[in-house]
């Protein structure tokens, strides 16, 4: 018996889920905490947040803290883009039946590759990283793939 009984031949992919949208909100997280250090005196602080980054420029503060700003305001936009996407896959896989193990396989890799892209987009100032950040983008866009074509052929078996 495992750990609260839960093994690889349960349906443990469908924790991807809320972990999935908590990496989705941390960017934004990242950015806000950014913003309150950049902006810790001003009496506005969060009055209007999606123009933080506008003020913060008006303000003055450093070209790399913004750029930072910037790239952990696109992370979050890209995960929450994506969220759903792997939303539905995940699902579209457990009630199809595609064999548990591979399902949360698939899913633990979209998590990491998350993982991964978030760090590579926030902390990426460079070209390098960037083609990282877009190859972890890609990872995770391939296991979806994958799972969602696993789903089509799992449905598809059991109605023939």
């Amino acid at each position: 018996m495992s750990l609260l009984n839960i093994n690889l031949d349960s349906a443990l992919s469908l924790y991807a889920l809320p972990v999935l949208l908590i990496t989705a909100l941390y960017p934004q997280i990242v950015k806000g905490s950014l913003v309150k250090k950049a902006l810790r005196d001003d009496p506005n602080l969060n009055t209007n947040p999606r123009n933080n980054i506008e003020i913060c420029k008006k303000k003055g503060v450093s070209e790399d803290i913004i750029k930072k700003m910037e790239r952990a305001q696109g992370a979050h936009s890209n995960g929450l883009e994506n969220w759903p996407i792997y939303a539905v896959t995940i699902l579209a896989a457990n009630v199809s039946g595609v064999d548990q193990r591979t399902t949360n396989s698939l899913a633990g890799g979209i998590v990491v590759a998350r993982v991964i892209f978030n760090w590579l987009y926030i902390n990426g100032s460079n070209r390098f990283l960037a083609s990282l950040r877009s190859l972890t983008w890609g990872a995770a866009t391939v296991m979806s793939l994958t799972l969602m074509v696993k789903a089509a052929n799992s449905f598809n078996a059991k109605v023939v």
